[in-house]
C-alpha cells in the first residue's frame, strides 16, 4: 500500500513476506563441561551462582580450569543459569 507523502522525511513501507524473523534468546545461559574436584559425572546440574558451583563441584582447583571458567562467567554478568556436566577428580 503506497504511502501518501505529505512532507520531506523517511517513509517505511512494510511488505508482507513468507520469511520468519529470528527470535531473540538469552545470551547469559551457557554449558560448561570439564573436570572438577567432585560432583555428578553423568547428570548435568543447574547452578545460578559461583557459590552453587563451589558447593556442588568443589570450587577452584589449580589443576582444573573449569572452576575458573565458571567463576569468570558469573563475574562477567552471566546470571540466569549454568549447566555443568563434569568428570570427577581422578
Amino acid at each position: 500500500m503506497p504511502v501518501s507523502v505529505s512532507y520531506p522525511g523517511v517513509y517505511i513501507e512494510e511488505v508482507p513476506s513468507g520469511v520468519r524473523t529470528i527470535a531473540g534468546v538469552a545470551t547469559s545461559i551457557t554449558a560448561f563441561v570439564g573436570k572438577a574436584v567432585r560432583g555428578p559425572t553423568s547428570d548435568p546440574g543447574v547452578i545460578t551462582s559461583f557459590s552453587d558451583f563451589e558447593r556442588l563441584f568443589g570450587g577452584l582447583h589449580r589443576d582444573f580450569t573449569l572452576g575458573y571458567a565458571v567463576r569468570d562467567f558469573f563475574i562477567n554478568g552471566g546470571a540466569t543459569r549454568s549447566s555443568c556436566g563434569v568428570q570427577g577428580h581422578e
